[in-house]
């Protein structure tokens, strides 16, 4: 199996197997006995199908997935039972991979562990099931329970049809802070301000069937100020006056549950945001790694083939070509490895006094070099020239990326703007392109780890240049923005202050 993609799933967490044509093991991680059925049966050489007996019956999708006809195959939440009879749920991924010792096409299968995430799960639906099941109750004792037992439980006001209050009950009391003689003739507004309340009342009981209730959620004030919310529902009672009704509230203080709500939508949110790194970290990963590998086969086996008939010439391109496979797939890996010591904060910041000028000319001569001069790259420096404390490893990475970008999306012989300003007390970096801009919808999350913009077609890239960029200069205590128009081009700017002088190298 290929090191650098066993280092890149290790990495991850993630248990794997390495599966023939056949579906007899090549190879197999050290932990992948405790996923399977039948742990002694996990040997090199051993069917698959003896250990994990879910891939019965899926022959065929495996073998597409050989035959490069179809991309993946994953089997979610298989469940075993540990011996104490604590389950282990694990999700099956099975792509295709090389099989580097004997040059030809193989499954990968990776195991993760969802154990965690569906135990929640199920105690998230038994919690669901069991709020279901009360709500029902509830409806079916509606009348009886909040007109009698929970009216005397809960917040009881009794107002006159204008909205002037004739009765509270110590709930009331206790909730809103105030006194019997403090609420007693006064209008409802004191405690709800919300102008709009009766009004909804109305409209919302001429939607509903006669015997049922609506329900308003409002934000009422205390006495002390505090805002507070509760649900109430309202009733019609017949006062001693024929004809004349007046309204009897029952209301519920729901602050603590509507802060946990969107205390969960947060997690959920989180939850979704998760799942979508994976799903890009997945189809980039999958994407970038197949592709060179393919290259380096083909080129390979035209090597094998027909290399005693090729020039030096040709074979050179060959070779040329799978070098440029491994570059790509390392740089992928080495782009995955320093986003992970930054965000484990393992990334070393050591800054120095330097002539930015000078470093920022020396960067866009290496660019136009790389660029082999299909563009013109203009740099120019504006302002009284100061040196300034700064890391300048991880500003070439971040002016490398930022000027390949606008290299790699601008049109052949179109210009890109360098410009180094000295404004006041910082150092502002600008870096404008004509190329094909960023669309809106994109631009929201240009920073976020492996996305790329929806029209970038086939161009290389892994969507992880911009978020590593956006750290360093975060490491620099500086800032970075940009703007951008579809079919126009795009600035980044990005500024550092001049008065830094870090003492100490974290």
């Amino acid at each position: 199996m290929n090191l650098l993609l066993k280092k890149i799933l290790t990495s991850r967490s993630k248990e794997y197997l390495n599966l023939d044509k056949n579906l007899k093991i090549l190879e197999a991680s050290t932990g992948v006995e405790r996923f399977a059925d039948r742990p002694n049966e996990v040997k090199k050489g051993n069917d698959i199908r003896l250990s994990f007996p879910e891939l019965i019956g899926v022959e065929d999708i495996l073998h597409s997935i050989l035959h490069r006809q179809k991309d993946s195959f994953e089997l979610n939440g298989i469940s075993r039972f540990i011996d104490d009879d604590r389950p282990l749920y694990f999700d099956l991924y099975i792509t295709e991979g090389i099989n580097q010792e004997r040059l030809e096409s193989c499954l990968i299968v990776l195991i993760e562990d969802v154990t965690e995430l569906m135990v929640a799960k199920q105690a998230l639906v038994q919690r669901a099931s069991e709020a279901e099941l009360l709500l029902s109750a509830l409806k079916a004792s509606r009348d009886y329970i909040e007109k009698t037992i929970q009216s005397m439980a809960d917040v009881l006001l009794v107002t006159t049809t204008s909205g002037k209050i004739k009765t509270i009950n110590p709930a009331a009391e206790n909730l809103f802070g105030y006194r019997q003689f403090e609420l007693i003739d006064r209008s409802i507004s004191l405690v709800i301000p919300d102008e709009d309340f009766l009004h909804q009342f109305e409209q919302k009981q001429q939607s509903l069937q006669e015997n049922n209730l609506p329900r308003i959620e409002v934000t009422c004030k205390t006495k002390c100020g505090q805002d507070i919310i509760i649900e109430f529902c309202r009733s019609n009672i017949q006062t001693e006056i024929e004809d004349v009704k007046d309204f009897v509230y029952i209301g519920r203080d729901i602050t603590e549950r509507k802060r946990a709500e969107a205390e969960m939508q947060k997690t959920l949110q989180r939850e979704r945001e998760l799942n979508e790194l994976k799903s890009r970290f997945i189809s980039v990963a999958s994407h970038e790694f197949r592709n060179p590998l393919s290259a380096i086969q083909m080129a390979a086996d035209l090597l094998e083939t027909y290399g005693s008939a090729f020039t030096e010439t040709e074979k050179y391109q060959h070779f040329h070509h799978i070098k440029d496979a491994v570059k790509q797939m390392t740089t992928l890996l080495d782009d995955v490895l320093i986003l992970g010591k930054v965000d484990a904060r393992k990334e070393k910041f050591n800054p120095i006094l330097v002539d930015l000028e000078q470093l920022c000319r020396s960067f866009a001569e290496d660019m136009q070099m790389i660029d082999r001069y299909q563009h013109i790259l203009s740099f120019r420096c504006q302002g009284s020239c100061r040196e300034a404390w700064v890391d300048p490893k991880l500003l070439r990475h971040i002016f490398v990326n930022l000027l390949s970008n606008a290299l790699k999306y601008s049109p052949a012989g179109s210009t890109v703007d360098f410009c180094l300003t000295y404004r006041g007390k910082q150092a502002i970096f600008a870096v404008q392109d004509r190329g094909i801009g960023i669309p809106p919808e994109d631009q929201l999350r240009l920073f976020q780890t492996f996305h790329r913009a929806g029209n970038v077609g086939d161009r290389p890239g892994t969507g992880l240049g911009l978020s590593i960029a956006k750290r360093y200069v975060d490491l620099h205590g500086g800032t970075i923005s940009f703007s951008s128009k579809v079919g126009i081009g795009t600035i980044f700017q990005v500024t550092f202050s001049l008065d830094n002088h870090p003492e100490i190298s974290t």
